[in-house]
Parts: C-alpha cells; structure tokens; sequence
C-alpha cells in the first residue's frame, strides 16, 4: 500500500481520485492548495503526489512543484490540467515532473501513471539502498583486507591459498609424510574436490576428487570427527571402502575442517617417509593444523562472500540504472540480460516469452558469453524444466541435471552444449507469468540459494520491461491508427473541397 498525496481546488477531482486509487489499495490523503500540501508532504511523507497545475493563492502549480523538488527530490509528482498547453508541460518535466495528465482522467488512465511513478521510485529508493551498502561493503571489506593483513602476514588477499600450501608442507614436515591435502566440499555437486595438496600427480588429484561415497572422508564428513587408521587391511571400519592401490601405505590420518560449525572439507595426511604407522600424537598434530586451516577457509569464504556481493550490488546498480534511464525496451532487455549473466558469472543466459498460441516459450533475447544469441528456439511448455517454471511460476536450480527425471537437455538447449547448472525464473506481469529468464552453465561450482535471490529480483526487472514493452507497442499502433485517421481525413477534405468547386462553377454558369 502506498501513500498519495492529491493536490486540487476542486474537490470534485479530489474525491474522484481518492475513489479511484483506494479501490487499488492505496492510502489517499488530499490538499486544495500549495501551503496545504507542503504541510502535508512533511507530516505524512507520501510516496506520490499527484498535483493540479492551476490552484489558488500565491503559489500556483508549478511553483509548488519547484518547490516539492527543491525540499524533497526524491518525491514523484505528477502533475494534472484541464489544458493541454505544450510549453506549461515542458516547464512541468523541465522541473522534475515525473508525468502530465490531461483533465478528465479516465481511471485506466489515471491507475496506469501511478503505477509508472510509484515503480520509477521504488527503483530510485532500491538503487540508493543499494548504493549505501555498497558503500558499507566496500569500506567493511577494506577493514576486513587490513585486519587479515595484520594478523595472518598476507602480502595479498589474492595470495591467501599460500597459508593453506604452506600449512600442507608444514604438516608434511612435522608428521614425515609424503602425501598431505586438503580436500573441499562442493555441497551443489556432493562433491569432494582437492584444493591444495602434496605429493600427489595429477591422475591421483582427478580420481580422488570425487564423491564421497562410502570412503573414510565421508565417514568423517558425516561424524564431524578425525580417524587415524593404523592398518586398512586389519580395520573392519573402511576395508571396502578405499583402493589400497593408490597408497604405499596402509596406515593414515584424516581431520574434518569446521567453518561456523559446518564440515566444509577434511585435510588428509598419507604414506610416512619411512614406511611407520600413523599414532594417536599425529592424529594431535593434524587436528591441531585442522583449525588453523579452518579459521584460513573462514577468513576466505568471508572475503569471497563480501567481494561476491560487492560485484552483484555494483551490477544491481547498472541494471537499475538501465531502467531508470533506458529508452528502447528491446535494448533493455538486451542490456538487462547481460549484466545478469555477468552477475551470475555464467556461460549463457536467456529470456524465453510464452507463445499465446502454442502455449510453448520461444527464445527472445539471449548472450553466450559476449555473443548476443539470434537463433529462434522454442520449448514445449509440458516437456522441459523450463515451460515447469512457466507453468507453476517458482523459481528452480537444478545443479545435476542428469539426475533429475524432467530435465531434457536436448529440448531446453538447441546448441551442441552441455548444461553443467541450471538456474531459472518466471517474469511475472500482473498476475500472469509472460516468460522465463534462466542462466546456464556457472563457471565456478554450482548455482546457490542467494543467486535465486539475484535472479528472482532481475526477472521482477524484466517483467518491468516487458510491461513497458507493451505500453510502448500500443502507443505505436495507436500513433500509426491517427495517422491513418488524419490520412483519410485529409483525402474526405480535399475530395468535399473539390466537389464545392464544381458547384461553385455551376452555380455562377447558371
């Protein structure tokens, strides 16, 4: 619900705008001249007023909105007149004016310019937020930057794995061992994968980046406490579960890496130099280098986290700058698109409207990387993940397609491209779904929760431009309809001229 404010002598109009935006859900509260309304605007702060270009006493219209403008910019004032006077309507945008109305005003009309100024400063207050924490996050960063600088020696954030190389040599020199990593869990995938390691080639990185399946790592991922195994062969525990091929070995110790009480990783420590057992002092020691390199995994995820969202605002900050500013919806759109697909850091991204016809989405604007997508291509709405999101208008990520049943990769993709992730929102217009935006392809591990978030609040800018699409092809057709109007008018004229003429000569023949 919004707050507006009507500014009219004439309590006819008051009352009739008042009737008309309350059936909307609005809060209506009126003025019948300027010092009235200033007084108005500081007590009950509206997010619209709604003002009459001719009101009584010393201070017309458009001084009031000078003076609106001048105490408080950031408020949209759309302004009302019985007369449609081209140089009082320049003067009114000239001075901020968000709109100009042309009295009577039909309530479609009237319900469709607040609407436009209600969203245009919803966009304004959303960027200024946005800005603030903007703002917050990069001065917070930058604190974040010094205070690690300080405490962990770091010459660079960008070289903070160094902690974690440095830590696996240093666990490598005090246990005797050939073999250290630390391995991460990707939660998208289900996944381990190895960070950072010692002694390992390349082949062995590959095959134990895998899922953890039934091996000791999952076993420690899922009790949250280290295991030493002092002979695989004589431990009833994990005989079956590890290749004792890929060990000289069949002795090791492994200890879980807790970030915020979350198990994000173990580090693992194999094959003693001189062939010994691994003891109960050594499964000390890595538990000990396991905090240590959890409160390293912290102090990066934190910094990825706050970099991350630093980038998403600054882009959120173009995208409304793209509305605010943009005038050819088609390059909008266009433009939208791709800063969504940089937002999210993917391969492809693309909006897909509903065919009013065939009930399918066909492909309507789309990037694969910097190359704009031209191609045409349609989905069926009952055969894909796609028209599933249309269909039941909720949002979906899907980061393992080959396990899920209604995921057709050949049907939600034309090209010969293999969908890794898939992320996807409805556009809403109204109560109606107009279309689908979704992003292929992350480039780093899978989509998340918070890019849903992301994703939702580009499709809601979207389903904006798509309105204002609309709007903008009626306006055209209805530009073109008067022409044609005039057109034939014209020709009527020219031929009722002719004609009295004609009589006009026989008349003075006569």
């Amino acid at each position: 619900m919004s707050r507006i404010l009507v500014v009219d002598d004439e309590l006819f109009y008051r009352e009739l705008v008042r009737d008309v935006l309350e059936k909307d859900g609005h809060q209506v509260q009126s003025a019948a001249n300027a010092r009235e309304t200033l007084d108005l605007i500081k007590q009950a702060k509206p997010d619209l007023a709604l003002v009459d270009i001719v009101l009584p006493g010393s201070m017309d219209g458009l001084t009031l909105l000078f003076k609106i403008k001048s105490q408080y910019p950031g408020l949209p004032v759309v302004m009302l007149s019985a007369h449609e006077d081209k140089q009082m309507i320049l003067t009114s945008l000239r001075r901020g004016a968000f709109d100009y109305l042309l009295k009577p005003i039909s309530p479609q009309e009237l319900k469709r310019a607040v609407d436009r100024a209600l969203e245009h400063h919803q966009l304004i207050r959303d960027r200024d937020e946005k800005l603030v924490r903007l703002s917050r996050l990069e001065e917070g960063a930058g604190q974040l930057a010094d205070f690690i600088k300080g405490k962990l020696q770091i010459e660079e954030l960008a070289n903070a794995y160094r902690i974690l190389e440095t830590t696996v040599e240093l666990v490598g020199q005090v246990l005797d061992c050939e073999r250290v990593s630390i391995m991460l869990l990707d939660p998208t995938q289900n996944s381990l994968r190895v960070a950072v390691s010692k002694g390992m080639s390349k082949a062995l990185i590959k095959k134990q980046s895998k899922e953890p399946g039934k091996s000791i790592s999952a076993w420690v991922l899922e009790n949250k406490k280290p295991v030493l195994v002092k002979n695989m062969k004589e431990d009833d525990r994990f005989q079956a579960s590890e290749d004792p091929g890929q060990y000289k070995t069949n002795s090791f110790v492994i200890a879980p890496l807790i970030v915020a009480g979350e198990v994000v990783g173990t580090i693992n420590a194999n094959d003693k130099s001189d062939g010994a057992t691994f003891g109960e002092d050594d499964l000390m020691f890595l538990q000990t280098f396991s905090h240590q390199v959890a409160l390293t995994l912290q102090y990066l995820q934190l910094i990825s986290e706050l970099e991350r969202e630093k980038k998403q605002l600054s882009l959120m900050v173009d995208l409304e700058k793209i509305l605010l500013e943009g005038r050819d919806p088609n390059l909008m759109l266009s433009q939208i698109l791709k800063q969504c697909r940089e937002m999210l850091d993917a391969q492809v991204a693309s909006i897909y409207i509903r065919d009013e016809f065939t009930g399918g989405l066909v492909h309507r604007v789309g990037w694969d990387g910097e190359k704009e997508l031209k191609a045409k291509h349609q989905i069926p709405a009952d055969q894909s993940a796609t028209g599933k999101v249309a269909g039941e208008g909720k949002s979906i990520i899907i980061n393992r397609p080959d396990q899920v049943k209604f995921f057709n990769a050949e049907t939600e993709w034309s090209k010969e491209v293999g969908i890794k992730n898939y992320i996807a929102s409805p556009i809403w217009i109204g109560d109606r779904v107009m279309g689908v935006i979704r992003v292929l392809n992350r480039r780093e591990l899978g989509f998340r929760k918070a890019d849903l978030a992301l994703l939702e609040s580009v499709a809601r800018s979207v389903g904006i431009t798509l309105r204002n699409l609309e709007l903008y092809l009626k306006l055209e057709r209805s530009v073109e309809e008067t022409i044609q109007v005039n057109q034939m008018l014209s020709r009527v004229n020219q031929e009722l001229n002719l004609k009295t003429r004609e009589l006009e000569a026989l008349r003075r023949k006569n």
